[in-house]
C-alpha cells in the first residue's frame, strides 16, 4: 500500500459550516474533521466526555495562570457542581483571586491603554487587559483575618485547610465554596506563592494555624492508588500539571485520559509547554493513554468545551 492510499483511509477534512442557531456542540461537532487547533479542541470534548462517563474514572484538574482575573471562576464552578472533576490542583493565585471576588471586590477591563506609571500611583495593579485595584486585595486581608480565627487553630495540610475556608465562604460563585459544597478535594502545593500564602504566614507568627501542603501528600497519593483509572485536564501546566503527573510516577497508575490547554512551547523542556506524549515515557501518561495538546489561549478553549461538556447532560 502506498503512502497515497493510507492517506487516503484517513479520515477527509471537511470545511466548517456553520448556520444560524448554531449551539456550542454543533459548532464543536462540526470542528471534529477540520484542522490545525480546531480538530484538537473537538478530540478534546471526546477524551473528556469518556473520562466523566467512566465511572471508575478518578478525574483532576489541574489550574495554572490567571484564570480568574481571565473571566474563568464561573466556567470552572459548572465543572464542580456537575461533577466532571473530582480532585483540584491549583495555584494559591487562583485561590487568592477567587476570594477577591467571594468578599466583593472585582477585576475590571482595560478598555483603553494606561500608562502603567500612572496605574501604580493610582494604586492599580494590570494584568495584560485586566486591572485590579489594591483595594481587592485590603479587602482580602480584611476578611480573612476574622475567618482565619474561626478555623481549626493547628497545623493543616492544604486540602484541608481549604476544606476548612470553603465552609465559612458566602459566595456561591466561589470556586473554594462550590468544592466545598460539592465534596470535592483541592490541593495547593504551591500555596506559599500567593497573597493567600503570605496572609496564612502573617497570621501563624501569633495564632497556631499553620499550613502544610507537605501533608498532602499522602492524601493525593493515595487517591491515585484507590483510584481504578485516572483521567486529567490541565490548564496551563506549571506546579499543578507536575503535581498531578509526579503523583502518577510515584505511584504503580498513570493517566488513562489527558487533555492540556496551554500556550506554552515545548522546546524549553518546562514542564507546562511539554506534550503530553512525552510524560508517556516517565510513566505519568499511560502508554496506550489517548492524549491531547491543545494550544490556544484557555479563556477561548475552557469556556467552549465546558459548553459542549454540559450540552451534553453528562452522567458520571
Amino acid at each position: 500500500m502506498t503512502l497515497v492510499d493510507k492517506v487516503i483511509q484517513l479520515n477527509v477534512l471537511k470545511q466548517v459550516k456553520i448556520w444560524f442557531d448554531m449551539t456550542v456542540n454543533e459548532l464543536v461537532e462540526e470542528m471534529t474533521y477540520a484542522g490545525f487547533q480546531a480538530v484538537k479542541l473537538a478530540d478534546s470534548v471526546r477524551i473528556l466526555t469518556d473520562m466523566i462517563q467512566d465511572k471508575k474514572c478518578t478525574k483532576f484538574l489541574g489550574l495554572a495562570g490567571a484564570l480568574i482575573p481571565g473571566g474563568m471562576r464561573g466556567v470552572i464552578v459548572e465543572m464542580i457542581r456537575n461533577h466532571f472533576i473530582d480532585v483540584i490542583v491549583t495555584t494559591g493565585a487562583n485561590l487568592t483571586h477567587d476570594l477577591i471576588e467571594a468578599f466583593g471586590e472585582h477585576h475590571y477591563q482595560e478598555k483603553k491603554i494606561v500608562n502603567d506609571a500612572q496605574l501604580y500611583k493610582s494604586k492599580i495593579n494590570r494584568i495584560y487587559n485586566v486591572l485590579l485595584p489594591n483595594k481587592g486585595y485590603v479587602t482580602l486581608e480584611n476578611n480573612l483575618e476574622p475567618v482565619f480565627s474561626k478555623l481549626p487553630q493547628k497545623e493543616m495540610s492544604s486540602k484541608e485547610f481549604i476544606f476548612e475556608l470553603g465552609n465559612k465562604i458566602e459566595d456561591e460563585n466561589s470556586i473554594i465554596k462550590a468544592a466545598t459544597d460539592e465534596n470535592i478535594p483541592i490541593f495547593c502545593p504551591s500555596i506559599s506563592d500567593s497573597i493567600l500564602g503570605f496572609h496564612i504566614w502573617m497570621y501563624s507568627q501569633d495564632h497556631n494555624l499553620m499550613v502544610n501542603p507537605t501533608l498532602d501528600q499522602k492524601d493525593m497519593l493515595d487517591i491515585a492508588f484507590d483510584s481504578k483509572r485516572s483521567g486529567a485536564l490541565i490548564i496551563g501546566g506549571g506546579v499543578p500539571k507536575h503535581y498531578i503527573a509526579m503523583t502518577m510516577q510515584t505511584t504503580p497508575k498513570a493517566l488513562d485520559y489527558a487533555v492540556q490547554i496551554t500556550m506554552d512551547r515545548p522546546e524549553a523542556g518546562g514542564v507546562s509547554g511539554a506534550k503530553l506524549e512525552e510524560a508517556k515515557s516517565w510513566k505519568k501518561v499511560a502508554v496506550e493513554a489517548e492524549v491531547v495538546d491543545l494550544v490556544c489561549d484557555a479563556t477561548i478553549a475552557l469556556p467552549i468545551i465546558v459548553a459542549s461538556l454540559l450540552s451534553k447532560k453528562l452522567q458520571n
